[in-house]
């Protein structure tokens, strides 16, 4: 039996492992509070009862955004969009201290609510500082 790599499915992999003070669960599906981050996590093979589940958390008219393997959800469930994406893990970087980086706080947070939705990097929501040490340089403000 191969041991799945944690980058597999890693919405999963972060909500039962480091994020799991995160985790909301329903069954075996498991997602972020939606202050924090929007994702989901299903069983790296999901049966019916988990789409069940993951129903429930999304509630009525909801959103399922995964980031894990492509799942091929029942019947009448309608996918909405898929994307590419990558998984950098920064196992082979130089690093650097760089002077100008200043650790982030919960009152940093408006400031990089505002510039996250100019620069649309990916969700950043109110609480998503929770999830880790976030970094910043500041420059004319």
């Amino acid at each position: 039996m191969t041991v799945p790599h944690p980058l597999d499915n890693p919405v999963l992999s972060s909500l039962t492992g480091p994020h799991a003070r995160f985790a909301e669960r329903c069954g075996n599906v498991l997602r972020y509070p939606v202050d924090v981050c929007p994702f989901l996590a299903l069983p790296d093979e999901p049966g019916e009862a988990d789409w069940t589940d993951a129903a429930r958390l999304a509630g009525p008219g909801g959103w399922l955004p995964l980031a894990a393997p492509r799942f091929q959800p029942p019947a009448g469930w309608k996918v909405m969009m898929i994307g590419e994406g990558f998984q950098m893990t920064g196992d082979h970087l130089d690093v650097t201290a760089d002077p100008e980086a200043a650790p982030l706080g919960p009152a940093d947070v408006p400031e990089m609510l505002e510039l996250t939705a100019r620069t649309k990097p990916g969700p950043f929501l109110p609480r998503t500082i929770e999830m880790g040490t976030y970094l910043g340089i500041r420059r004319d403000g």
